[in-house]
């Protein structure tokens, strides 16, 4: 069985973002959209992947140290995250309309660099083995 940490290094070698960056001047609306869109479900899975490295690592610390708490902090600052990043980009969103295709392009926008920082975080913090 392939431990996640291997598999975040191997994803860190070969990034999931293979498409270069969206470029609203030379797409049309919709490539545009669809561009963000799958920019989106790249990120959210390399996100995914952090969190799940992040978590195995503090599962095994919880089972050895018997101490729970970085794991809860963890699960307690992702569902933190997830609020956030809704709230922050959704009055952004809102703020756009009535044009519907700006806000949207905003929110996508926004979702994609909250993530994106999200997952430069997860990948500088080491958790210690104790």
């Amino acid at each position: 069985m392939i431990k996640p940490l291997a598999l975040v290094a191997l994803f860190s070698l070969f990034p999931l973002s293979a498409q270069p960056s969206c470029d609203r001047q030379q797409q049309n609306k919709i490539d545009y959209m669809q561009c963000l869109d799958q920019q989106l479900q790249q990120a959210r899975r390399e996100l995914t992947s952090w969190e799940n490295n992040h978590l195995f690592r503090l599962e095994e610390q919880a089972s050895r140290t018997g101490r729970q708490d970085g794991l809860k902090l963890f699960n307690k600052a992702r569902q933190s995250f997830e609020l956030y990043t809704e709230q922050d980009c959704r009055w952004q969103f809102i703020g756009q309309l009535p044009d519907n295709h700006i806000a949207s392009a905003s929110y996508k926008k926004c979702q994609l660099y909250h993530l994106q920082q999200r997952i430069e975080l997860l990948k500088q913090v080491n958790p210690s083995s104790d």
